[in-house]
């Protein structure tokens, strides 16, 4: 039938087709694919972009510690971090710190440090507090009882280190302190590959919601991540008052 066909058209078999109209119909066909090609791989690589900026916050991070002589104030830093999130969790600068959650902070802070402080402790100390924190510190937003409760919970956490300290060689004690910080990040890293993994294997299905899945990936992922790195230092300081260097496995 094509070599009928071909005879009807003044064509010999094994002709090259030619024709304006053929010609710009493959053309277009050609640069449609080649325009539908580049947009899959430019959104691989947004998607990727997104997983690589997770990767160089936490690299750099692992890093640090490994590459630093001494771990110590960057472990204060992280005890210093999560304990200003909890008491931001359970207080309110609206409100007097009778009215605050003290119970669930006292648990808390009971339940990952070795203090054993009385929840009505917490509560004098909050109402005790006249100092503003200083502008422009991270601190900044606390009023004077939220931020003389975070420095009551802060010191007490910071003596029972002390006291833990006291109790190991030094040697020993930097590296319990970098092995704890290490062995939080690589645990909590790797589940989080596959948090990211199971993301984004179902992001597409956003798309039936008229949704932008990329969109979607970005700001599930920011999530993801902050949740991340506020689990590793939270492990971190529960960590860190249970291990010990018989614990290390050097």
């Amino acid at each position: 039938r094509i070599s009928r066909y071909m005879e009807k058209m003044g064509l010999e078999e094994g002709q090259e087709l030619q024709h304006p109209l053929l010609n710009r119909s493959i053309e277009t066909a050609q640069k449609k694919v080649e325009q539908h090609n580049f947009q899959l791989r430019k959104r691989v690589l947004e998607y990727d972009d997104v997983m690589n900026k997770q990767r160089e916050v936490i690299y750099g991070f692992r890093n640090e510690i490994l590459r630093s002589p001494d771990v110590h104030d960057r472990l204060m830093d992280i005890k210093e971090e999560v304990v200003l999130a909890k008491v931001q969790e359970f207080s309110s600068r609206d409100t007097d710190a009778a009215e605050w959650n003290i119970r669930g902070l006292a648990d808390w802070v009971n339940i990952n440090f070795p203090v054993g402080l009385d929840e009505e402790k917490f509560l004098q100390a909050a109402q005790a507090g006249k100092e503003m924190p200083v502008q422009g510190s991270m601190f900044e937003g606390l009023n004077e009882q939220q931020f003389a409760l975070f420095t009551f919970v802060s010191t007490a956490v910071r003596e029972a280190y002390d006291l833990k300290a006291s109790f190991e060689k030094p040697e020993a004690l930097a590296s319990i302190e970098r092995y704890t910080i290490l062995t939080a990040i690589d645990r909590l890293w790797q589940e989080h590959l596959y948090s990211m993994d199971s993301l984004r294997s179902s992001i597409g299905l956003r798309a039936y919601g008229q949704r932008d899945p990329l969109i979607e990936y970005k700001a599930e992922a920011f999530k993801l991540f902050d949740e991340l790195m506020v689990n590793i230092k939270s492990e971190i300081c529960h960590n860190i008052f249970r291990s010990a260097s018989s614990l290390l496995a050097f």
